[in-house]
């Protein structure tokens, strides 16, 4: 292992900043289409539909690659992967901003979602390495999405000064800071302890022994949800705002942005929950996900604008607190390949994100937006048909 990729616990602190950069670059891109479509659209001729598609391209390859990532990471280790990874996404979001052609936007973006695709499992990984626990897990997890949230604030302000290009500009410039942090900055080695030899009918040499691990999969369900269902309705938010509760678009962009930016204090949160109250990890993230199909259910049917941003401080608040402990579950249980397990639980997140987005622009886009809504919401409570087995263990 080389020792330029690990860390030791003294360094905690610096391993946890990489880590936030280069989960919170990918997080900022998986958004930014949505958040620019209003200067986008007119800019590409083109409609919401193909906006959306947009976030597709970025999210297809992040998804179908968030495992061979992780198996990448596993032999390599998070610095190399990270600066190949990261090198690609600046040079494609250079190309993107030149000229206002489809194609070309959604070739760059798919390249992107494949530089991108380590990111997440690469700022997993270091946070594991430091042993700062469940706690730093939260607030990777919390920069990683406030970032998108973050990034459907400011893109829409940016567009007065960048137009159609504020989306690529801003996603190039945020992957070209951390790659620039992760090449540069010094991160001391550590010894880190091997878990242990597996028996050999347990230690598999491909990855499909993950692939059949049902318990890595219930916990993939809960993540699923609380981060995919998370990024497709921040996509759309603003858009639904203004066109069902009647916002006015700076204050759809600022409350659309508190869906994913209020993560940054509802991740870590659930992080500190799980590490001093590990028997009601369970019910916590039971209770996140009833709120959060709750709070889905209430933006189906417009009333008055209080009530919107209501639903969307809970979906922010409420959302992230499984993250940590999902994440944690999943490194701990295949301790032999933590980045791959990792990507398993976030291929399965991307996947609903790939498939939702666009699915959700094509219902607003055809005055479906309410029974699109309502599905939604039923999608959230979809997990607890498959509770995590170690939760059922906990009595819940």
């Amino acid at each position: 292992m080389p020792s330029s990729d690990v860390v030791r616990p003294t360094d905690r602190g610096a391993a946890l900043v990489l880590a936030c950069m280069l989960g919170g670059s990918a997080g900022w891109a998986m958004t930014a289409a949505g958040a620019g479509a209003a200067t986008i659209a007119p800019a590409y001729d083109a409609g919401l539909v193909t906006v959306g598609l947009m976030t597709t391209a970025l999210a297809a390859p992040y998804a179908a690659l968030q495992l061979p990532a992780g198996a990448l990471v596993d032999r390599i280790g998070p610095r190399k992967a990270s600066v190949l990874g990261l090198t690609l996404v600046v040079v494609v979001h250079v190309l993107a901003a030149t000229v206002p052609l489809t194609w070309l936007a959604l070739v760059c973006r798919a390249a992107a979602g494949a530089g991108y695709a380590v990111c997440f499992v690469s700022g997993a990984e270091l946070v594991r390495r430091s042993g700062a626990g469940a706690s730093a897990l939260g607030i990777f997890g919390g920069v990683s999405l406030a970032a998108s949230g973050l990034s459907v604030l400011v893109i829409p302000l940016a567009e007065g000064m960048l137009g159609w290009r504020a989306a690529w500009v801003t996603s190039g410039a945020a992957a070209l800071v951390a790659v620039t942090l992760v090449a540069l900055v010094p991160v001391p080695a550590m010894a880190v302890r091997s878990p242990g030899r597996p028996d050999r009918e347990d230690r598999p040499a491909a990855t499909g022994w993950i692939l059949l691990d049902g318990e890595l999969h219930r916990l993939a369900a809960v993540h699923a949800v609380t981060l995919g269902l998370g990024v497709v309705l921040s996509n759309w938010a603003a858009v639904l705002l203004v066109t069902d509760w009647g916002f006015s678009r700076p204050a759809a962009a600022l409350a659309a942005s508190l869906v994913l930016g209020l993560t940054v204090l509802s991740r870590p949160l659930g992080g500190a929950l799980a590490l001093r109250l590990p028997h009601h990890r369970g019910r916590v993230s039971a209770l996140s996900l009833l709120a959060c199909a709750l709070a889905t259910l209430a933006l189906a049917a417009p009333t008055v604008p209080a009530v919107a941003v209501v639903a969307v401080v809970t979906l922010g608040v409420l959302g992230g607190l499984p993250f940590a402990a999902v994440l944690a579950a999943g490194q701990a249980r295949r301790p032999d390949r933590p980045a791959a397990a990792v990507g398993l639980l976030n291929s399965q997140a991307n996947g609903l994100i790939l498939l939702g987005t666009p699915l959700l622009g094509a219902a607003i886009e055809g005055a479906w937006s309410s029974p699109a809504l309502v599905l939604l919401a039923v999608l959230w409570l979809v997990p607890l048909l498959v509770w995590p087995r170690s939760y059922r263990r906990l009595g819940v």
